[in-house]
């Protein structure tokens, strides 16, 4: 942004702007810098007879020639415009700085570095459309819509990140596509399934027998994925181990996969759920390489916050602490792990570390015939004494 100049809208200026804003015939205002001032150079009504015809389409586009009129714009002097957009009381309009290429360049710059104040003193929610012109091209009708398109349109991205942003639209709106198409019956992936019993969904407990209830928008498991999860998820000893999880499409069900490796690797060209056993807790990875059909990321994306949030928890009273993503599967270590789990990582690594110490502790305590410390449940204090004759 350029330095501000510091100069500033005359007293009359300010004066004429009030007065203007109230005018609904009133279509163009220039003004002009000069003695170190902002200062009224012309104001120009709309070419319609009447206030309501100045309101319609039509007469607001043959308007904008207004600006070929003798007088109105000079090939190498810059002004500042204001094009009325909407009528009063509301008096919006769009703000046109005119700095011609072939201007001086001391002009220019001082067109350029008081525009902001300018606009602060008219009032910044005057203006929802700002214009920098150049050439007398960028003074038409066609050039305004250009410019209006252009600034009410996102950011433009690439197929791959245009790819991506479906599926994390996806992934969010799942919980609430669940809980809206509950009442019709029908899953947001595969489409109608069975009534559910009137059991309360709330409960995270598992039911007793072992059964899985059905959720509505989660994907079944097969008695293997139940029987790994609680595995990994509930038995210490299981800690660096891990399972990879794929989803049956044709039988809408998550599925161990046919492979399972022996330390942490997933598919390098199909979409996966890791689950790894950490020391601080059960982690979920999701990968999805690049090279995945669209058809799968979407399914996959869909599914694993409800197979987070709900499935593992109801189904097995376990939860999951983390769940990661990446397109690379290649990145997936331990320290990847630790490094994405952060501070849960850290805790877990000091308890540990703190439970050698204690266990190594006591045991140089007993090999030097140091009796171990009871617990301070057991410590039994005497009452104190009374304190002596005071002399």
């Amino acid at each position: 942004m350029p330095a501000q100049s510091g100069i500033e809208p005359s007293s009359e200026t300010i004066q004429r702007w009030q007065e203007q804003l109230n005018d609904p015939q009133l279509r163009l205002v220039k003004w002009s810098i000069e003695s170190e001032q902002v200062v009224p150079a012309g104001a120009w009504p709309s070419q319609s007879p009447t206030d309501d015809d100045a309101a319609s389409d039509q007469v607001f586009k043959r308007d904008f020639d207004l600006f070929t009129q003798d007088g109105v714009v000079q090939d190498k002097i810059p002004a500042y415009f204001a094009f009325r957009l909407t009528p009063p009381p509301a008096s919006t309009f769009a703000f046109v700085a005119w700095v011609p290429d072939h201007a001086p360049v001391r002009p220019k710059m001082l067109y350029a570095s008081s525009t902001n104040s300018l606009v602060r003193a008219l009032g910044d929610s005057r203006f929802p459309v700002r214009i920098s012109a150049a050439e007398k091209n960028d003074l038409t009708y066609e050039s305004y819509l250009s410019t209006i398109t252009h600034d009410s349109a996102d950011a433009p991205l690439t197929a791959r990140e245009a790819e991506m942003a479906e599926i994390r639209a996806a992934e969010a709106s799942t919980i609430n596509d669940a809980e809206a198409h509950a009442a019709t019956g029908r899953s947001i992936i595969f489409g109608p399934v069975a009534d559910e019993d009137a059991e309360d969904e709330s409960t995270t407990s598992p039911p007793a027998d072992g059964s899985r209830r059905e959720i509505k928008g989660a994907l079944p498991w097969t008695d293997d994925v139940a029987e790994t999860v609680r595995r990994l998820g509930g038995d210490e000893s299981q800690v660096g181990s891990c399972a990879v999880l794929e989803i049956d499409v044709p039988n809408e069900t998550v599925v161990l996969a046919a492979e399972q490796p022996e330390a942490l690797a997933v598919p390098p060209s199909s979409p996966c759920y890791l689950l790894y056993r950490h020391a601080a807790g059960l982690v979920l990875v999701y990968s999805c390489p690049p090279s995945s059909p669209v058809k799968s990321r979407l399914l996959y994306s869909s599914a694993v916050l409800i197979f987070c949030k709900r499935a593992v928890p109801e189904w097995t009273g376990l939860s999951i602490i983390k769940k990661l993503e990446t397109s690379d599967p290649a990145e997936i270590t331990s320290e990847w792990i630790d490094l994405e789990l952060g501070s849960l990582a850290a805790s877990s690594a000091e308890q540990s570390a703190g439970l050698a110490a204690a266990e190594s502790q006591g045991a140089s305590a007993n090999a030097s015939g140091t009796s171990t410390p009871k617990p301070e449940s057991e410590v039994k204090f005497a009452r104190p004494a009374r304190p002596g004759r005071r002399r």
